[in-house]
């Protein structure tokens, strides 16, 4: 399984960041090996639609779970569209530490979007 972190950085150390649409990367963890690929978010500087079109960035990867701040409206819809599950981060300052969390199944389910997303530059 691949699971997606938003990310300001390409390693389990860097911090998570605060943007799902518009986050700098996507690091990719591989349950099966624990290795990561790091992919930049090509949405980040889309005029609209950010979120959309990084799930489809997702899809591309074959990522089936994101560890995400929220997800606005069109993410989410892409989202169940995939069926590509969303957790919330719950302040984790880390992948390492958003990652240790999913495995202890500390992380809450993203069920309904944020009200408009982020929309944060």
């Amino acid at each position: 399984m691949n699971i997606a972190f938003c990310s300001t950085g390409c390693d389990l150390n860097s911090s998570v960041d605060e943007r799902f649409g518009r986050t700098t990367n996507f690091l990719i963890y591989k349950t099966e090996t624990g290795e990561t690929t790091c992919i930049e978010n090509r949405a980040r500087t889309a005029k609209g639609g950010a979120g959309a079109l990084a799930v489809q960035q997702l899809v591309d990867n074959n990522v089936s779970v994101i560890i995400a701040p929220e997800v606005g409206p069109q993410a989410m819809d892409a989202l169940k569209k995939f069926n590509i599950t969303a957790y919330n981060q719950q302040g984790a300052s880390t992948v390492k530490e958003a990652l240790d969390l999913w495995k202890e199944e500390k992380l809450s389910l993203i069920e309904e979007p944020g009200n408009k997303g982020l929309h944060k530059a």
